[in-house]
């Protein structure tokens, strides 16, 4: 749990903002990921989030695994995970919506918002209750010091958390947000985060023999082993700023994130038949480290006036990343069957030398923006990126890996009347490798970068004001890596994922606003394992297609009420690599409804939601044969009030 001098530091935080506070201004009572989502491609808003898209998941990659993380906009090599307690929600650039980067990526982005502290005194408070027996409770608050010079934010966070499979964590969470504002334009806001995660049961993994799912089994019946627990200690701290400079425009950020896993464990169920019979195998892996120290300094300088404006920008980004990981023994527990609980000794376990790699990045960039009123905008980009990895495995040094690629991106977007656009766009990237997973026999194993490049096009149309449709394609190519039989992960070939999106949101009735999306997605393996008959063509756990739709009714005669609905449908996808059998499709439904009212005369609202109200049960694919189920019906209770 979180220790003794970061919950005093909170709390005095807090303590200050209550104290004489005034007439609130509406912090957490107000948020709502339907009304603020812009698009259907990917909004968080207080703890919860909406869209096709989300910061593991963009056209069928992980911008998170991929390195494409902003705060703010600026370039954040998190590792890590953001506390709601310092961001206040994500959205997901992707087509029309990454021109608001000025150095786009593939695989898209996910741009991060700070939990920043306003002029106002407010101290919110949020609690929660789930009927699988988790609870919650937040603080956040903002103080003004100094009139609109100083201000200080902050929060706490306690959770006790229940999960599908039965098991359960304690995890605790603060964050301090200063903001300073010493002259006009100018703002410094430094920050500093932790999460501490205690006590996080390994939820088992089931790998299957042949070509056949296991039969279902019972949700939240625990049958990993009570000794398997997981202890992790996340932190994010840095600063932002930005000033006026010689006619130009100065922003930047150096940020330091790091995860510390004390102690990690995996059960599986591997070689289970068709009926849940398995052999049960536990892996237990000593303290592991990711840290990394990274930033950006940009400097934009904008041309011209209404009818045409140009921006120019030049960025320098960089980043220092350490991990340290490996290590890992592996020990057989005896036979068991998927479902049913078996708890076996804790084993004693001997663990090996751990593998150090280091990796320093260095990227230069120069953007131009054009925008002619009327007419249409273009942008065009180029980086040149310096890439260094040194790994010392536990048999020696590697060789270094280098790259030193020069990339590009490009986009037009031209308006065919005064509500429409047509736009299209390039880009070419460097992207982290995705990191072996836990089920791998080579877990944790970090490949070097690869080059990607992305190209799409499309149209968007305000039908509205307040309605607006968004219609596109996009074709993204990548190397493939995943586990092969021998469950080596490794690369397997290359990937190429092109698909169709449409979006819609906005307000189609009075009260009613509707965020809803869909896109079908053609992924295809390409390469000598495929032509060999060894991969199949299509990529592990990737769905035939994705559907959301989300609607939040406010009855004009009743505004202190409204009522939501989400509908999430996906298509099939394939179970392993060889491609010799698929995972089903599966709809989700969740309603739930806000009541906004005054308790002690501030503002207050009461949220129920019922997720998965008709109680589907569905396999999810941890990787090439390897599955974890979801979450049955759940209902949650949560109470915000904004003192």
């Amino acid at each position: 749990m979180m220790n003794h001098g970061h919950a005093t530091l909170a709390a005095l935080v807090l303590a200050a903002c209550a104290t004489g506070a005034g007439p609130a201004r509406a912090q957490r009572t107000g948020e709502n990921p339907v009304a603020a989502a812009e698009d259907a491609f990917g909004t968080g808003v207080g703890g919860e989030s909406i869209g096709l898209y989300g910061p593991d998941d963009v056209r069928g990659f992980s911008p998170l695994a991929a390195g494409n993380v902003r705060l703010e906009g600026l370039y954040f090599d998190r590792r890590g995970e953001f506390t709601g307690r310092l961001v206040a929600g994500h959205a997901v650039r992707v087509g029309m919506s990454a021109r608001a980067a000025s150095f786009p990526a593939p695989t898209g982005i996910v741009d991060y918002r700070l939990r920043k502290p306003g002029d106002a005194r407010v101290v919110s408070v949020v609690a929660q209750l789930t009927s699988f027996g988790g609870a919650q409770i937040e603080s956040d608050a903002q103080l003004p010091i100094a009139g609109g010079a100083l201000a200080v934010g902050g929060g706490v966070g306690l959770y006790r958390n229940r999960y599908p499979d039965g098991g359960g964590a304690h995890v605790s969470s603060v964050a301090l947000v200063p903001r300073w504002r010493p002259a006009k334009d100018v703002e410094v806001i430094p920050f500093w985060s932790r999460i501490d995660v205690v006590d996080r049961s390994a939820a088992p993994v089931v790998l299957v023999a042949g070509e056949r799912l296991p039969a279902e089994v019972p949700r939240r019946r625990f049958f990993g082993q009570p000794w398997a627990d997981l202890d992790n200690t996340r932190t994010n701290v840095g600063a932002l700023a930005s000033a006026p400079l010689l006619g130009w425009a100065l922003r930047g950020g150096v940020f330091r994130s790091a995860e510390t896993p004390h102690r990690t464990f995996s059960i599986l169920f591997q070689d289970a038949t068709a009926d849940g019979v398995a052999n049960r195998v536990a892996i237990a892996t000593p303290g592991q480290r990711f840290a990394s120290t990274s930033g950006e300094l940009r400097l934009s300088r904008t041309f011209g006036g209404e009818g045409f404006a140009q921006a120019v920008h030049l960025s320098v980004r960089g980043r220092d990343l350490h991990r340290r990981y490996g290590g890992a023994d592996r020990v057989e527990l005896g036979p068991g069957r998927v479902g049913e609980r078996g708890f076996a000794p804790a084993p004693e376990f001997r663990f090996g030398p751990q593998t150090l790699d280091h990796v320093r990045q260095w990227t230069g960039g120069a953007s131009y923006e054009a925008r002619r009123a009327r007419a249409g905008e273009l942008f065009l980009g180029v980086q040149r990126a310096e890439y260094r990895k040194e790994v010392t495995a536990p048999a020696g040094a590697l060789p270094v890996s280098r790259d030193a690629p020069l990339l590009f991106n490009a986009a037009l977007a031209v308006h065919a009347g005064p509500r429409a656009a047509v736009y299209a766009g390039f880009t070419r990237g460097l992207e982290e490798s995705p990191v072996a997973p836990d089920v791998a026999a080579n877990r944790g194993d970090a490949p070097p970068p690869i080059r990607t490049e992305q190209v799409d096009f499309g149209v968007r149309w305000d039908a509205t004001r307040t309605f607006r449709v968004t219609a596109g394609a996009f074709r993204v190519e990548k190397p493939y890596y995943a586990m092969d039989s021998g469950r080596e992960f490794r690369p397997l070939g290359r990937v190429r994922h092109q698909g169709v999106e449409l979006s819609v949101s906005g307000e189609i009735a009075p009260g009613l606003k509707v965020v809803a999306g869909t896109v079908p997605i053609d992924a295809e393996v390409r390469g000598e394992q495929v032509r060999d008959g060894v991969v199949g063509p299509r990529p592990v756990g990737i769905p035939a297609w994705n559907l959301i739709v989300n609607a939040d009714y406010q009855p004009p005669a009743l505004p202190a009420v409204s009522y939501d609905v989400a509908v999430a449908s996906s298509g099939s996808r394939a179970a392993n690599a060889a491609n010799t059998f698929t995972v089903p499709g599966v709809t989700l439904v969740d309603v739930g409804a806000r009541y906004r009212f005054t308790l002690g005369g501030w503002p207050a609202a009461l949220r129920v939601v019922a997720t998965n109200v008709f109680d589907v049960f569905a396999w999810n694919v941890a990787g090439s044969g390897a599955f974890t189920y979801n979450a049955p019906r759940q209902l949650s209770l949560r109470l915000s009030t904004d003192l």
